[in-house]
C-alpha cells in the first residue's frame, strides 16, 4: 500500500516559470512537489550543469557549475546534479532555480545523498507529467518531466525560442501506436512507435505528406524524440514561421528487434513503412522520407545510409562516429537525392565522438560524397540534439530542388548581339503541397546576364546580349525561397 500523502497544499504544485529580471538568465523556475509521508529529504534532479567548452577534456568532465553560476559562453555539461528542496509548513517541498533559456528535463529524488542521484530512484512530477509515457513495462529510459524557459533580452543566454511549446489549439496530434511485429522480443510479437501529425493535418489531402523518421539513442525508446527532444514543438514553430512544410513525424523504437542495425533497417522497410502508409496520408516514395538518428540511433542511421541508402531521400547522423565506408557504400551515398547531414556536439568526448565524427565527414568529402556538416557546441545531451534537428528541418529535409536549363540563341540584328532565350525548370525533389517560388539568375561563365521569376516551376529569360559573352557556357542558378533550397543547372554551351 502506498504511503498516505500529506494534506493538500495551499498553492499549486508543479513548476512555475517566473521572470526575475536578474542574472544570470532573467528567469527562474519554482518547483513545488508533494512527497509521500516518511520522506525526509527531497532533491530536484535536472540536466542543468554548466561548463566552459575548453574544460571538457573527457566524458563527464567540466566545471560542473550549477545554474546560478552560469556564465556567458557556457555549454550544458554532464553529469546531472541534484538541488536540495525545503519542506514548507504546508508539507510541500519547494526550491527556486534560476535557469538560462532552453528545455530542461527534471525528476525528484527521495532520501538520496548522491549529488548525481547515483543509485537513487527517480520520480517524475505528477503535476507536470509527460504527454506520453513508455508504452510497456520495463521500457528503457527514466520517466521524467520537462519544462521550457524563455530567453531574456536583458540577460541573453541561448536562442531556444524554436523549442517553445506551442499552444494546444495550434499543436497537432501525438499518438502512441502499437503494431504487430512478429520478430519483436520486447514487447513480444508487437512493437511501438510515436506518431505526430502536424496541426491542420488532413487525412484526405490530395498531396500526401512527407514523413520524417527519427531514432532515439541507447537507453531510450520511442517517446524520447517528442517527450525529451520536443521534436513536435521544433517542427510546429518552424511551420508557423513559414520555413518548413507540414510533415508527419514517426519516432521509432529499436529495442527488442533482432538482427542489429540491419534488422532495424529491415523492420522499417517490411513493417514500419507499410503500417504508417496504410494508417496515415503519407507518400510511399523514398524521396518523400527523411531519417535522423542520435547516438546509438546514429549507428542505425549509418547502416541505413551506407547499406540501405534507397530507403530515404534525406539522411542524418547525429553524435555517432561513423565507421569508414567502402567503395560500394561511397558510390551509393553519391546517389542520395535529397541530402546527407552529419553533426555532433563539438565537446562530445563519449567514445571520442566529436573528433571521429569530424574526421569521418572530411574523409567522405574527400571521396566525393556531398555532406552537409553542421556541428554545435555541447556534449552528449539533448541540448545538442534539439538544435541539430532544428537545423535539419530548416535547412535540409524536404527542401532540395533541381534546376534544368534549355538555351536557344538567334542573331539580334547586325549589332553583333545575340538574342538568348533561356528556360529554367525548377522542381522539388520531394512531393510537396507547395512549389518553389522566387527567381532564377542566369550567367554566362561568371558574367551575370539577368534574372527571371519562377512561375509554375518555370523561369523564362529573354535578352539580347553581346555575342562574345556566349563563348562561356550558360548556367541557371535558382535562388531558393523560404521553403526550398537553391540549386544550379548544368552548364550549357550556347555557341
Amino acid at each position: 500500500m502506498a504511503p498516505a500523502a500529506a494534506a493538500a497544499p495551499s498553492a499549486p504544485l508543479g513548476p512555475e516559470v517566473t521572470k526575475t529580471d536578474q542574472a544570470p538568465g532573467g528567469y527562474a523556475v519554482k518547483f513545488r512537489y508533494q512527497a509521500p509521508e516518511g520522506v525526509t529529504a527531497v532533491h530536484v534532479y535536472g540536466d542543468w550543469t554548466y561548463t566552459k567548452p575548453d574544460s571538457v577534456v573527457c566524458n563527464d568532465c567540466g566545471d560542473g557549475r550549477l545554474p546560478w553560476d552560469w556564465q556567458p559562453g557556457d555549454i550544458a555539461g554532464t553529469p546531472w546534479r541534484t538541488i536540495a528542496m525545503e519542506q514548507g509548513s504546508d508539507g510541500v517541498w519547494e526550491t527556486t532555480v534560476p535557469l538560462p533559456a532552453g528545455t530542461f528535463r527534471y525528476a525528484f529524488t527521495h532520501n538520496c545523498a548522491s549529488p548525481t542521484a547515483s543509485g537513487c530512484a527517480l520520480h517524475y512530477d505528477p503535476a507536470n507529467p509527460w504527454e506520453i509515457f513508455p508504452q510497456y513495462t520495463g521500457a528503457p529510459g527514466a520517466v521524467r518531466s520537462t519544462i521550457w524557459v524563455p530567453s531574456s533580452a536583458e540577460f541573453p543566454t541561448y536562442d531556444t525560442d524554436y523549442q517553445k511549446p506551442t499552444a494546444a489549439h495550434k499543436t497537432g496530434t501525438l499518438e502512441s501506436r502499437r503494431y504487430a511485429s512478429p520478430g519483436s522480443t520486447n514487447p513480444p510479437g508487437v512493437h511501438d512507435m510515436v506518431v505526430y501529425t502536424p496541426h491542420g493535418y488532413d487525412p484526405n489531402r490530395a498531396t500526401p505528406y512527407p514523413t520524417l523518421y527519427l531514432s532515439h539513442g541507447g537507453g531510450d525508446h520511442s517517446t524520447a524524440w517528442t517527450m525529451q527532444g520536443v521534436a513536435h514543438y521544433i517542427l510546429e514553430n518552424a511551420i508557423r514561421e513559414g520555413v518548413v512544410q507540414q510533415m508527419v513525424v514517426v519516432s521509432t523504437d529499436f529495442n527488442g528487434l533482432p538482427g542489429g542495425n540491419q534488422g532495424y533497417a529491415n523492420h522499417l522497410r517490411d513493417i514500419v513503412f507499410p503500417y504508417v502508409e496504410q494508417n496515415y496520408n503519407v507518400s510511399t516514395l523514398s524521396v518523400d522520407r527523411a531519417f535522423g538518428g542520435l547516438s546509438m540511433g546514429g549507428n542505425r542511421a549509418t547502416t541505413i545510409l551506407y547499406d540501405n541508402t534507397d530507403l530515404f531521400g534525406y539522411h542524418a547522423i547525429w553524435s555517432w562516429p561513423a565507421a569508414a565506408a567502402n567503395a560500394a557504400q561511397v558510390e551509393r551515398m553519391k546517389t542520395v537525392p535529397g541530402g546527407i547531414h552529419i553533426g555532433t556536439g563539438l565537446q562530445d568526448r563519449l567514445g571520442n565522438t566529436a573528433q571521429l565524427s569530424i574526421a569521418r565527414v572530411a574523409a567522405l568529402k574527400t571521396q566525393g560524397v556531398d555532406i552537409t556538416e553542421y556541428n554545435v557546441d555541447g556534449v552528449h545531451t539533448w541540448h545538442v540534439w534539439r538544435p541539430l534537428l532544428n537545423y535539419y528541418l530548416r535547412n535540409m529535409a524536404f527542401r532540395t530542388t533541381t534546376t534544368g536549363l534549355k538555351v536557344e540563341t538567334a542573331p539580334a540584328g547586325k549589332s553583333g548581339n545575340v538574342r538568348v532565350a533561356a528556360t529554367a525548370t525548377v522542381g522539388a525533389v520531394t512531393t510537396n503541397a507547395a512549389s518553389p517560388t522566387g527567381k532564377v539568375d542566369f550567367y554566362a561563365g561568371d558574367t551575370y546576364l539577368g534574372s527571371a521569376p519562377v512561375r509554375h516551376g518555370v523561369a523564362h529569360f529573354r535578352k539580347a546580349v553581346n555575342g562574345a559573352l556566349l563563348d562561356a557556357p550558360v548556367v541557371a542558378q535558382y535562388r531558393g525561397d523560404k521553403l526550398f533550397n537553391e540549386s544550379r543547372s548544368t552548364a550549357l554551351d550556347a555557341g
